[in-house]
């Protein structure tokens, strides 16, 4: 981080209602072209049909134009472009492509706003956060579900948040630290700029277009005072006993130690988030018991005790080795089977790819699986994600062999030849008290 983004943050830092009116000249060729170093190159271009390849023939040359369009004031950002992909429901997520010259602009936007903004938010968000993640997370629900008096626990599920974000109470939320017209004006364009769909420009009243860079910093600061800051300040201290939040961007749990204590803060949370445009969804929010205390009690009823689902895992109340409680994780089965899934379509579209260059792309696949879902007590879960995936490519490579079906005999030689690669767990035990 270059010496004046480093002041900036001990400025914010320093006082934390201090207001920046002159950040604009931040944003320099220097460090938009460092943002296109970063730049996937892979990555579907904008409405525009720019790409990295091309855009990189002369990317000096064309960072510069674009630097002067900004000083000019001439620089106008550009539809975002409309894709779907698709959710474990079955149904289809919407995702906003912008340009390629307008992720530039707002790579070097979020390394200021995070410079100043880092200094603001609570530690309990994990999402999208430098230097924090989804794992971060994990260990922390495990150490307060296991150390603190933790009974409820609260899903929250904010329905098509990224659309729902009210723009006017967004920007006047940015505007308690941004002064700068520049920079103020710049965030109004990419959120207002809406979308190009089978060849429509579609403009709408709310949301931040997920899928630009900015989307996810804007999220956070909207969800900080929404949700963060006034839990902390307003709810905390007037609750019974303890409560603890843990959010990733827009998906976020609630502990608390008593019943009452989160049966309260469910009705008030819904008049809170109506208030910001927001809405709870009705199916996927809820209040279960959770603990060592409701591990006791579905005991005593002959009944299992109820499991909590967070970021791609299901949390179980259980017993260590040595009869402690503590809280086990595995994969949650949806998605288990879109994993799957997936690999079922690569291994149909790739079936007569050299087996090789199969195996290469398979392991890929495998180790970011590993990496994410590799936690101590889903051993299981990985498992069978890998045994499930030699069976689809065994499926795939009999399809290719006109008539002759691929024995298990003839597959196993091949495996030793393309070996794949062996389950494994990738994040170890934090200590006492964290989750599995």
């Amino acid at each position: 981080m270059s010496t004046e983004i480093n002041r900036l943050s001990e400025l914010a830092k320093e006082d934390p209602k201090r207001r920046f009116f002159s950040i604009a000249h931040l944003i320099t060729p220097e460090r938009m072209y460092a943002a296109f170093l970063r730049l996937r190159k892979d990555a579907s271009a904008g409405v525009d049909g720019v790409n990295y390849e091309e855009y990189e023939k002369d990317a000096a040359r064309n960072i510069r134009e674009l630097h002067r369009r900004l000083k000019a004031g001439k620089y106008q950002a550009q539809p975002l472009r409309r894709v779907y992909i698709p959710k474990e429901n079955g149904k289809q997520r919407p995702i906003s492509i912008p340009a390629l010259e307008d992720k530039l602009v707002q790579k070097v936007a979020v390394e200021i706003l995070n410079a100043i903004y880092e200094q603001d938010f609570l530690d309990c968000s994990y999402g999208f956060r430098p230097e924090r993640g989804a794992h971060q997370a994990l260990d922390e629900v495990g150490r307060v579900v296991c150390t603190r008096p933790t009974g409820w626990i609260l899903e929250i599920d904010i329905t098509a948040y990224f659309d729902t974000i009210v723009r006017e109470q967004l920007m006047e939320m940015i505007e308690k630290r941004i002064s700068d017209d520049s920079v103020l004006r710049l965030i109004r364009k990419w959120i207002q700029v809406g979308v190009i769909e089978e060849g429509r420009l579609l403009l709408s009243e709310t949301g931040t277009g997920q899928g630009q860079p900015i989307s996810p910093i804007l999220a956070n600061i909207y969800l900080h005072y929404v949700l963060d800051e006034w839990f902390e300040e307003v709810v905390k201290p007037r609750l019974k006993g303890e409560a603890h939040e843990i959010r990733f961007a827009d998906d976020a749990i609630l502990c608390f130690e008593h019943k009452e204590d989160a049966e309260k803060v469910k009705e008030a949370l819904s008049k809170r988030f109506g208030k910001f445009g927001l809405a709870l969804h009705a199916e996927k929010t809820r209040l279960v018991e959770f603990g060592r205390n409701a591990e006791r009690n579905a005991k005593g009823q002959g009944k299992k005790p109820a499991t909590v689902d967070f970021l791609g895992f299901t949390y179980i109340c259980a017993r260590s080795r040595k009869g402690k409680f503590t809280v086990h994780v595995k994969t949650i089965g949806k998605r288990l089977r879109r994993g799957l899934k997936a690999i079922a379509e690569w291994c149909k579209q790739h079936r007569h790819e050299p087996v090789a260059e199969q195996q290469k792309i398979l392991n890929a696949k495998l180790r970011g699986h590993y990496q994410y879902y590799g936690r101590p007590t889903n051993y299981r879960s990985i498992r069978q994600f890998y045994q499930r995936v030699r069976r689809i490519w065994k499926e795939w490579l009999s399809r290719r062999t006109r008539g002759r079906w691929l024995t298990w005999e003839r597959y196993d030689k091949i495996l030793r030849q393309h070996p794949l690669l062996l389950p494994r767990i990738m994040h170890p035990w934090q200590g006492a008290g964290s989750i599995a």
